[in-house]
C-alpha cells in the first residue's frame, strides 16, 4: 500500500468511534476542488510511510483504538488493499473505507469477506455522465460511469453501515441538483462545504456556500 498520510487518532472519522486515519497516495479522478493534491497529482507526491511503522503503532496502542480509517485519494485503485485490511482486522479492529466508487468489484469482494465495517461513498454530482464529468475533470468513461453506479447499488443492498456524501461547491453545484441527491440518498446523505485554500485545480472558480443556503439544501 501506498500510504502517504497517517493521523494517529481521530475523534471524528468514524462516528462514535475513536480512530487513526490513513491517507493513501494516488487518484484517478482530477477533482478541481480537492483539497488534497499531494494524494492525487505525481508531480506532489511526497515519500509514503513504511506499513511496519503504522502497524507497530496500531500493535502498541490498539487497546485506545475502535477503528483505523483509510481514504485518500483513492484506496480501491491499490490491489494488496484487502490484505492490508486483513491484517488490520486481526488486531480486533474495525475499518471505515472511503472511495470514489469506481472499482465495484474490490467494494464486492471487501463486502463479500467481512472486511469492512462502514464504506463512506463520495457522490460527485448529479448522476448523469456529463455532469459527473465536470466535477471528476474530465477523466469518466461511460463505462467508469457505470462502475459508480453499480458501487452506489452494491452500497445499498449491502448490510453494512454506509453514507453517501457530496463535496458541494459554488459554481459547481446547484442548490436544486444537491436537493435532487438528498431526496435520492435520504438519510444516508451527507454534504460537506468546499473549503478555500490549496485546491488540485489552482484556477478554480468555486466559492463556498453560506450557512443559510446550505441549510436550504437539507431542506
Amino acid at each position: 500500500m501506498k500510504i502517504a498520510g497517517f493521523k494517529k487518532q481521530s475523534l471524528i472519522d468514524y462516528p462514535g468511534n475513536i480512530s487513526s486515519v490513513i491517507f493513501t497516495q494516488g487518484c484517478n479522478f482530477r477533482c478541481g476542488y480537492c483539497h488534497n493534491p499531494n494524494l492525487v497529482l505525481p508531480k506532489k507526491f511526497e515519500k509514503c510511510y513504511d506499513e511496519e511503522e503504522l502497524f507497530s503503532y496500531w500493535k502498541k496502542y490498539h487497546h485506545l483504538l475502535d477503528a483505523v480509517c483509510i481514504t485518500g485519494g483513492e484506496p480501491c485503485i491499490h490491489k494488496d488493499l484487502p490484505e492490508f485490511i486483513h491484517k488490520i482486522k486481526q488486531m480486533g479492529l474495525k475499518v471505515k473505507l472511503d472511495s470514489n466508487g469506481t472499482n465495484p468489484n474490490m467494494l464486492k469482494y471487501l463486502i463479500k469477506n467481512q472486511l469492512i465495517d462502514f464504506i463512506a461513498m463520495d457522490i460527485k454530482h448529479v448522476l448523469e455522465l456529463n455532469y459527473y464529468n465536470s466535477s471528476v475533470g474530465q477523466t469518466l468513461s461511460q463505462q467508469n460511469f457505470n462502475h459508480v453506479l453499480k458501487s452506489i447499488n452494491l452500497i445499498e443492498e449491502s448490510e453494512i453501515e454506509h453514507e453517501f456524501r457530496t463535496t458541494v461547491a459554488k459554481g459547481l453545484h446547484t442548490i436544486e441538483q444537491i436537493k435532487s441527491l438528498k431526496d435520492k440518498f435520504k438519510t444516508f446523505y451527507t454534504i460537506q462545504n468546499f473549503k478555500s485554500g490549496i485546491t488540485l485545480n489552482e484556477n478554480h472558480n468555486f466559492e463556498a456556500w453560506t450557512n443559510e443556503e446550505l441549510t436550504e439544501m437539507c431542506l
